[in-house]
């Protein structure tokens, strides 16, 4: 007697990683900051979340790459904060 055959493939076990959850952004202050990397010549975009103003003025103020102030995320899409982009002008 030999060895008998899988008669349907799709009972394969899957190999590999499984797929991983789509990240879920959460209310807050969102900036982009623009990341260069010397090693390899690439600019890469990182996401930052904050949850406060002065959070986000300290990073702003801190930060030696170049940052874009987003807006705060409601849900749906990025709201203007007046004073954040005041705060951005002024240091220009």
């Amino acid at each position: 007697m030999g060895r008998s055959k899988k008669e349907k493939p799709e009972e394969k076990k899957k190999m590999g990683r499984p797929p991983t959850k789509p990240v879920v952004k959460r209310p807050a202050y969102y900036v982009s900051v623009k990341v260069s990397n010397s090693m390899n010549y690439q600019n890469t975009n990182v996401l930052i979340s904050k949850d406060t103003i002065p959070e986000i003025k300290q990073l702003i103020a801190r930060s030696p790459q170049q940052v874009e102030f987003l807006g705060y995320w409601n849900g749906k899409a990025y709201e203007n904060v007046a004073e954040i982009d005041e705060f951005i002008k002024s240091r220009k």
